[in-house]
């Protein structure tokens, strides 16, 4: 039987990698099989949504310091979870028809 290949975005892809890597009790590679299988199809800006919810404090520090390690640049915890709320707020906003606004 051959195995489904998930499409994950590359925040995904790192949320998927740290969580196997884990040697923290209950997570492990299982574990983050079935969270790959959560963040399957999603945009970049709906996993961030995600790992604001559903990540606890320590994943999202360790999520933070991937994506430190990987941008360069100088964020903490706190701004994972700005930026995921933004993306709640932005996706309950109605969406703009670009057509309507030129006419």
């Amino acid at each position: 039987m051959s195995k489904k290949s998930l499409k994950l975005c590359p925040l995904a892809q790192h949320i998927v990698r740290m969580l196997a890597e884990s040697g923290r009790p209950g997570h492990g590679p299982s574990y983050a099989n079935g969270k790959a299988f959560e963040l399957h199809g999603l945009s970049t800006n709906d996993v961030l949504v995600w790992a604001g919810r559903m990540l606890d404090s320590r994943n999202q520090g360790e999520l933070v310091d991937v994506i430190r390690k990987a941008s360069g640049r100088d964020l903490d915890a706190a701004d994972l979870a700005a930026a995921a709320r933004v993306g709640v707020a932005v996706g309950a906003l109605p969406s703009i028809d670009l057509l309507e606004l030129l006419l």
